[in-house]
């Protein structure tokens, strides 16, 4: 019997909210067989020790007594299970205009909420959201956003109707909100709000490419650590074939991958397929079923750029993630093979990963930063590396996540490969409806004279067209110049700001306050700025363009930015890799494709650290690139180490050991070792920055371990352990004992004290305890602790405790030391 679905009511709060809502059950796949059933088949989990039998036969068939149930008839609470089931995204949206309305009843008219909606008029709603667009402070005074479109504005109207049906139980009048659309429409064009819709341009892969290859090889925008820059990518690979939501690729755990080596039924090398499951998706009225894709390795592949496998295998290989212990390089994959008459060959991954996510964020720590194991990346921080880099590419409009969707979906719709059933599995749309209304392009992918006048279309040229990276252009300001920033500060509220808070007393709250404010507006008149620049540059620079040629200038010259900072060599070994030409062996394929996967896993370890845009040191304390190469003491990073060395605990260094450290840990060309290595004009100054930069990030429950060396070993000559021609970070591995490459700091004690090395627990990897293979700080070792003094390296009084880790007690070149908050030297004299 076929079954009738009611049709939705233009008028029902659902309708417009959602759509189509599936049905939970079919009546003609429901089984009745259950009368059959015996003992065995009940689930008896929860009591290991009941005797299924006996309850059967006590409680007549039935394994709880009738008393059970009909106390729970009286205590049931009804109300759990009222309403609808929304998501925890929605739940918020009705929460916060509940919120809204409590105050404007409360603040405003002075009644009850609820009772406002029990006599909810048109006149009260009306005067309801014009209040909610004439208020410019939420939340502890702050600024709001605003609404800029009707469609906003009408989302709030949908979300409130939720609200209402939530609080009173019924459905809101279908005249009242008839009528409503008239107050919506008048408020728009009262308050000036825009009708433009978001554009739903597609970012083609072509365009895709473009924006890997700039994520990869920019210096104008920096990650704290190299594994975020990998991971901004692989979510690029994940979503464009996927065309899911963003949401659903950034919960993605190690558990929801599957890799295999899969025979090629077509003949040919065997492949590598990537299976990703997303169990995580839009979950409106319930869950969805989960959707698996399965991605087969390119060979020969024309750009390694657009490669989810290598990716993919960097951050496994990374982590160690693979279930065979001996699996640690990628060049093993090349002589595995596929058992006779078997069709793949599973690569399965460790268990304990299963619950860990992929796209986890860095964290701040003692020396640097780390993976967290429990953070994962926002979905508005992921859309804030996209958008940056796509003003770095030059694009005119704001690249945003939903662009890949939008394009695999307009592709799917294309494709003779995909049906309409197919697609909206793809997209979790129930029906055509919600690709037609919001994802088919309103640029129109298609050259309509050609079809008119029967010839061939042209394709290619429509596809870029209608791109969003048609009018990219790598002259398209990225930020404001030196002179643009400073006339922000003529703007009159910004002098009104600045002279009020010149007569407040510094370090009022006052003071900060407006401080905060004064900050907050040139933040925003900036942004302003800029973006009417970007808006107004396309045509100034096409008129500029056309003038210079009909002149016979030709185009004018490219300005080179010499703020940004050049790429560091590990970069640069990244992109040489990812942009390797196609070989045409077999062998060659494979040599390039696992050298790709060998210059992402040695780069998630790189610390890049905060954007920051070069500027002229002051002579009296710039140290020279040139001098850091020489080949003597005047070297400034052995000055420099050798400064942080005392002689007795009352004398005070100026330079942090932790910095030194971690500029002996960096290429002599980086540009960051001048920094770390600067000298502070008093310890004072230095104590200042130990607490600040480095002790404020220990939280509670951190532990740093110490890996500590006697100060000889580094200061018995150049013939022991100095390599005076090739001073800097191979001396330091060779001093410190082959420290394993995931310690980040190093810091030294006076002479009859040691070298320290600093890091977390959790990547500290002793050569007698462990070899490391991947330094995944998913792995924790044990060690033994005992209790040693500590002393101030900066001279001041603090109050700190020390365990020392020390898996050999007899070899005191083999312990560590837990650090806690307030500590900076280990005193190793017994």
């Amino acid at each position: 019997m076929a079954r009738h679905r009611r049709s939705p009511d233009a008028d029902d709060s659902e309708s417009s909210f959602s759509p189509e809502i599936e049905s939970c059950f079919d009546v003609d796949e429901v089984d009745l067989s259950g009368d059959e059933t015996d003992g065995t088949d009940l689930d008896v989990q929860d009591n290991d020790n009941l005797d299924v039998e006996d309850q059967i036969q006590l409680f007549g068939g039935n394994i709880h007594p009738p008393e059970y149930y009909r106390l729970g008839i009286e205590q049931f609470n009804e109300s759990s299970f009222g309403g609808e089931d929304y998501s925890h995204g929605s739940t918020v949206l009705l929460d916060a205009i509940e919120v809204q309305w409590q105050q404007f009843c409360n603040e405003v008219l002075s009644r009850d909420p609820h009772v406002c909606l029990e006599s909810i008029s048109i006149g009260i709603l009306y005067k309801f959201f014009e209040w909610r667009l004439n208020q410019k402070a939420g939340k502890d005074g702050r600024r709001l956003r605003g609404t800029t479109k009707s469609s906003s504005l009408g989302t709030a109207w949908k979300v409130f109707r939720l609200v209402y049906e939530r609080a009173i139980g019924t459905k809101l009048d279908p005249k009242l909100n008839r009528n409503m659309h008239k107050v919506l429409r008048e408020l728009a064009r009262t308050h000036g709000l825009s009708d433009q819709k978001r554009a739903n341009r597609c970012m083609t892969i072509n365009d895709l490419k473009e924006q890997i290859e700039t994520t990869l090889s920019t210096t104008k925008k920096s990650f704290d650590l190299g594994e975020l820059r990998i991971l901004a990518v692989l979510f690029l690979l994940l979503l464009a074939p996927a065309g899911s939501r963003p949401t659903s690729i950034l919960r993605l755990r190690f558990g929801d991958i599957r890799v295999a080596l899969a025979r090629d039924p077509e003949g040919g090398p065997h492949k590598i397929l990537i299976r990703f499951t997303l169990e995580f998706t839009k979950s409106y009225l319930g869950t969805k079923d989960a959707k698996t894709f399965t991605i087969p390795e390119m060979m020969f592949d024309p750009s390694l750029l657009l490669s989810p496998h290598a990716f993919l295998l960097g951050i496994l290989f990374r982590h160690g993630a693979f279930r065979a212990s001996h699996l640690t390089s990628p060049r093993q994959l090349d002589g595995l093979d596929i058992h006779p008459g078997e069709r793949e060959l599973p690569l399965p991954l460790r268990s304990d990963l299963k619950e860990v996510c992929i796209f986890r964020r860095a964290v701040k720590t003692l020396t640097g930063y780390e993976m967290s194991a429990t953070k994962t990346i926002t979905h508005g921080m992921i859309a804030s590396w996209i958008k940056r880099v796509g003003e770095i590419m030059g694009l005119q409009y704001e690249t945003i996540p939903y662009s890949l969707r939008y394009n695999a979906a307009n592709e799917f719709d294309q494709s003779p490969d995909m049906s309409e059933a197919l697609r909206n599995l793809s997209l979790d749309h129930a029906n055509s409806t919600p690709f037609q209304k919001h994802y088919l392009g309103r640029i129109v992918r298609a050259d309509p004279w050609a079809v008119i006048r029967r010839q061939k279309p042209q394709h290619a040229l429509i596809d870029q067209a209608c791109s969003i990276g048609h009018s990219m252009s790598k002259r398209r300001p990225t930020g404001l110049t030196a002179e643009q920033t400073a006339s922000v500060a003529s703007d009159p509220r910004v002098r009104r700001l600045t002279t009020q808070m010149r007569k407040l007393r510094p370090g009022s709250e006052q003071h900060k306050k407006t401080h905060r404010e004064l900050r907050s507006l040139k933040q925003k008149l900036k942004r302003e700025l800029k973006q009417k620049i970007r808006d107004d540059w396309t045509d100034e620079q096409a008129v500029d363009d056309i003038e210079r040629q009909l002149q016979g200038i030709g185009f004018a010259k490219p300005l080179v930015d010499h703020a940004v900072r050049p790429r560091r060599p590990a970069q640069k070994l990244l992109v040489e890799a990812l942009t390797a030409p196609v070989d045409d062996t077999l062998d060659g394929q494979y040599r390039r494709r696992d050298d790709a996967i060998e210059a992402i896993v040695a780069y998630c370890n790189v610390e890049e650290g905060p954007t920051v845009r070069r500027t002229n040191i002051p002579s009296t304390t710039a140290v020279s690139r040139e001098s850091l190469h020489e080949s003597s003491e005047d070297n400034p990073l052995f000055l420099a180490t050798m400064s942080v060395f005392i002689d007795k605990p009352e004398q005070r260094p100026r330079r942090c050991f932790l910095c030194i450290g971690a500029a002996l840990r960096l290429p002599l060309d980086d540009p960051r070792v001048e920094d770390k290595i600067q000298e502070f004009y008093t310890p004072g100054d230095l104590s200042k920055h130990f607490r600040r930069r480095h002790l404020s990030q220990l939280r509670d429950n951190d532990q740093s371990v110490c890996q500590r060396v006697p100060a000889a070993q580094l200061c018995e000559g150049p013939s022991d352990t100095i390599d005076r021609e090739h001073f800097g970070s191979e001396m330091i591995e060779d001093a410190l004992c082959d420290i394993p490459d995931s310690v980040d700091s190093a810091c030294c004690g006076s002479a009859p004290y040691s070298t320290l090395d600093v890091r977390d627990s959790s990547d500290f990897t002793d050569p007698e305890l462990q070899t490391p293979s991947s330094c995944s700080p998913l792995t924790p070792n044990k060690q033994a602790t005992k209790s040693i003094e500590v002393i101030d390296l900066t001279g001041d009084e603090m109050e700190c405790s020390l365990d020392v880790l020390d898996p050999e007690p007899a070899r005191h070149s083999a312990s560590g030391g837990v650090i806690e908050r307030g500590i900076s030297v280990v005193d190793l004299t017994e």
